[in-house]
């Protein structure tokens, strides 16, 4: 009896250890925005939802526009027509995920060292709810929901402050952004094919207009470990396609005022940058930007027709963000900064400032998201990205035509032949 009772003991006192651990990782839609990050402050001196800020009324409301914004609205017209905040949160499967592999995901100190891997013991899900440094911050954008895979047709337009439209391009972009660490498509949490070769994102993107352009495409990979993407372009005048490295540090897509690294906001890997967690702020951005999509809706979307020519017409929101000064480790990287206002709810970057190598401010980029048809099943909708390089007065603006996540696209398209059919 005596040896019972000390073993019933025993296990009273380890579900007494267990039971805080269990309550503290039990996630739900409810409660996602509170116990992975951080409400927005809605008490912000002179807001009130469905009013539009511009240049006569922007400095009552400073505390809620960063740097980049100020300067967009004080010298480049930018209106922000307003709109009330509603919380964001991801999928069913994403949030079962993040409360069975809760407390798992440890970071690896990297150092200076860029090509290091930096996290083990991700499976899936957030990997860091209520992020406590920086680097946390970064790994849960990194793993941020964005659905299992997705297509997004979009426009590419190069623009200039002087002489508006200089020409355009239309773009098909199909990729599975999770091969591993899926939670939405099975199989679940990965595709096996992809898992041997430690490929974790697959895409391929190609051209459809201009005519000259037709057909231009690229297949690529991106690896679990922090190197350069790896596969092979199609160009349609040669009849061939070539080995290729894509997003190599600092280097330019389609000639566009966009690094391969800022598409998305940032799409290299946390080990390849420092990260410092500035601040939690409240800042107006786009969440719920009531952006229509199609070819026939682009000049609902852009001014392309008044200077400075770039200005996108779309509603913004008071929304909460980690604060994050992001600094290179590599000593030939074009920015000597970058600040990333990272949403706490979704992780996803809405809005980043890039330094030149003097200090000086550089490139402003606004991502902005449309509602999600399903919370429950999709993430937000893609609605535009628009980059635009303050001392060069240019910039490249990406209108989405169509966006879906969830498609369930097969692994065996995403191969070398399938892509030189496109080009034909």
């Amino acid at each position: 009896m005596k040896r019972l009772a000390m073993a019933f003991m025993a296990v009273i006192v380890l579900l007494a250890f267990a039971a805080p651990a269990l309550a503290e990782g039990s996630f739900t839609k409810e409660n996602w925005t509170e116990k992975t990050g951080f409400k927005p402050d809605l008490a912000i001196p002179g807001f009130k939802a469905g009013m539009t800020i511009d240049a006569s009324n922007w400095s009552g409301l400073k505390k809620a526009i960063p740097a980049g914004l100020e300067i967009l609205i004080t010298k480049y017209k930018l209106t922000l027509p307003t709109t009330a905040y509603k919380a964001v949160h991801p999928s069913d499967g994403y949030i079962a995920a993040t409360n069975k592999y809760f407390g798992q995901p440890q970071l690896i100190d990297t150092g200076s060292e860029a090509r290091k891997t930096g996290i083990k013991n991700y499976t899936a899900g957030l990997p860091f709810p209520n992020p406590k440094n920086g680097l946390e911050v970064a790994w849960n954008y990194q793993y941020s929901y964005n659905g299992d895979d997705g297509t997004f047709h979009y426009g590419v337009y190069w623009v200039s402050a002087k002489d508006g439209v200089e020409r355009w391009e239309e773009w098909v972009w199909e990729y599975i952004i999770r091969t591993i660490n899926r939670t939405d498509i099975a199989p679940i949490p990965a595709i096996e094919q992809f898992l041997k070769k430690s490929i974790q994102y697959t895409s391929m993107t190609y051209a459809i207009q201009p005519y000259d352009k037709r057909g231009f495409g690229a297949l690529y990979s991106r690896y679990i470990e922090p190197k350069d993407q790896e596969g092979w372009i199609y160009v349609p005048t040669m009849k061939r396609e070539l080995r290729n490295t894509f997003g190599s540090k600092g280097d330019a897509w389609n000639s566009t005022d966009l690094l391969y690294e800022d598409v998305r906001g940032f799409m290299g890997y946390p080990e390849w940058m420092n990260w410092k967690l500035l601040e939690k702020r409240t800042i107006m951005a786009t969440m719920h930007a009531g952006i229509p999509l199609g070819k026939e809706a682009r000049d609902k979307v852009f001014d392309f027709q008044t200077w400075p020519h770039w200005n996108p017409k779309m509603k913004w929101e008071p929304r909460p963000v980690y604060v994050v000064e992001v600094t290179p480790k590599f000593k030939d990287y074009p920015y000597s900064k970058m600040v990333m206002y990272i949403d706490s709810e979704t992780y996803y970057i809405v809005l980043k400032e890039a330094y030149d190598k003097k200090g000086k401010l550089w490139k402003v980029l606004i991502n902005a998201y449309n509602d999600s048809k399903d919370m429950t099943k999709y993430p937000p909708g893609i609605g535009t990205s628009l980059i635009i390089d303050l001392q060069a007065e240019h910039a490249t603006a990406f209108p989405s035509y169509n966006f879906k996540a969830n498609v369930g696209l097969k692994p065996g398209k995403f191969k070398v032949s399938t892509l030189r059919k496109m080009g034909k």
